[in-house]
């Protein structure tokens, strides 16, 4: 009797639940929202809360990647090491913090054979290298895939200056990648613009040297590098810093207009960056105590250019090369700033106040074995026509060099390269 109660009570309860489903399905009706609507909400969230919607469905995959390029995505600092990538927002820091960079970082896994450098940043999306080849990752969506490659970059005797751009024209993205060989009389100094698209580097006129390592910031859809100009002598090494840019959709190298300069001969630069799409550049002032913090307020605008802080106790001189670098504004509008000491070997992050021109230092985490610091504009962009890497597989990856004799090198699964000499129809 016992079972039989048990076994009624079961189908007494089953037939109750489906009695609540019918009534539920009744008052809710399958009910679908237009597509207007999908956009308008999908619209208001962050982009790190669209990535997790992007499996959805087709269509709002689709969707999310349509409102993601017109969707301007946060600023974010991120941290590369040994153990890892960590990220963290300047705007999250206020004046009362001082380990803040423990508090809000975040971490991101790193691709297993991604231990190289970063050689630039461009629409949320980082160039980056290990010995020959090239790849790009967006940290964001976890996209990552080798993209090119130049044999000249395993060459530990040149000293490389890079950034990435993009070119609106034709679609594409462009590694920019000085080269100055440490003994100036064997390897000289000589820039190449790649072609993702084309698998082909060019070497393009540039009658500048080149003083730092550091990759640009992008303004105006321009890669931005400061270089000493040579004179008709061909000494440079005392020369002034000028600041130049690269066109990606003339490829060539045009300048900026400098503002009145700080010294009797000329500017020094101690670094370049970007905040809110203007160019910021730091450089020596009219004493060797005193570093200025400039901002060009209107692009291309000579007048435009502003001081918006003068540091007066000698935390940098340019008889110490230290290199300065605008990474963001703090919560109470202090200018977040990355310093590269080279007394220490090492990269501090200093906060500047505009208002009293007052600074102080903000803790750095302890991450070991940290290589990289750099800023870009998080975003869901994933190239699609970029296939180095399956060439590379198949054994059939190549580009082409232009230079005086044009070749073709090819890359074997073996991982040798052979060069073959072609014509020159660029």
């Amino acid at each position: 009797m016992g079972r039989k109660k048990k076994r009624s009570r079961r189908r007494r309860r089953r037939k109750e639940k489906n009695n609540c489903t019918s009534k539920a399905e009744s008052s809710f009706p399958n009910i679908i929202v237009p597509e207007e609507i999908i956009v308008e909400i999908l619209s208001r969230l962050p982009l790190d809360s669209l990535t997790r919607f992007t499996s959805v469905s087709k269509q709002w995959c689709s969707l999310i990647s349509d409102i993601s390029v017109a969707k301007t995505g946060s600023l974010a600092g991120l941290v590369l090491s040994d153990s890892g990538a960590y990220s963290f927002s300047p705007h999250s820091i206020d004046q009362h913090q001082q380990e803040v960079l423990h508090i809000h970082m975040k971490s991101f896994r790193v691709p297993d054979n991604m231990h190289g450098y970063v050689m630039g940043s461009c629409n949320g999306l980082l160039l980056m290298h290990t010995d020959e080849d090239l790849f790009l990752w967006n940290p964001l969506t976890r996209f990552f895939k080798k993209v090119l490659a130049f044999d000249r970059l395993r060459d530990v005797s040149y000293r490389v200056r890079s950034g990435l751009c993009y070119d609106s024209t034709s679609d594409e993205y462009k590694p920019v990648i000085a080269f100055a060989h440490q003994t100036p009389s064997y390897g000289g100094e000589f820039v190449v613009v790649g072609s993702l698209k084309s698998k082909s580097w060019a070497v393009i006129h540039f009658p500048y040297r080149v003083p730092t390592v550091e990759s640009g910031p992008i303004v105006n859809e321009n890669l931005h590098w400061y270089d000493c100009k040579i004179n008709d002598s061909g000494n440079y090494f005392l020369s002034p810093h000028q600041i130049i840019y690269f066109d990606a959709r003339m490829d060539e190298f045009k300048e900026v207009p400098m503002p009145d300069p700080g010294g009797e001969d000329g500017d020094i630069i101690c670094g370049l960056g970007t905040l809110d799409g203007c160019l910021f550049m730091f450089r020596s002032g009219n004493s060797e105590k005193n570093v200025e913090l400039l901002v060009m307020k209107d692009y291309g605008v000579q007048e435009s250019w502003t001081i918006m802080v003068v540091v007066s106790d000698c935390l940098t001189s340019s008889s110490y090369n230290e290199s300065l670098e605008p990474l963001g504004y703090t919560k109470n509008g202090e200018i977040l700033t990355r310093v590269w000491t080279w007394m220490e070997c090492g990269w501090q992050i200093w906060a500047f106040n505009p208002n009293d021109n007052s600074h102080r230092r903000i803790s750095i985490p302890e991450v070991p074995n940290c290589y990289a610091l750099t800023m870009h504009k998080e975003s869901l962009i994933i190239p699609t026509d970029y296939d180095w890497e399956e060439e590379e597989q198949k054994g059939e990856a190549s580009y082409v060099f232009h230079c005086n004799y044009s070749r073709r090198l090819k890359k074997g699964k073996d991982g040798y390269w052979t060069t073959e000499y072609i014509e020159d129809s660029a």
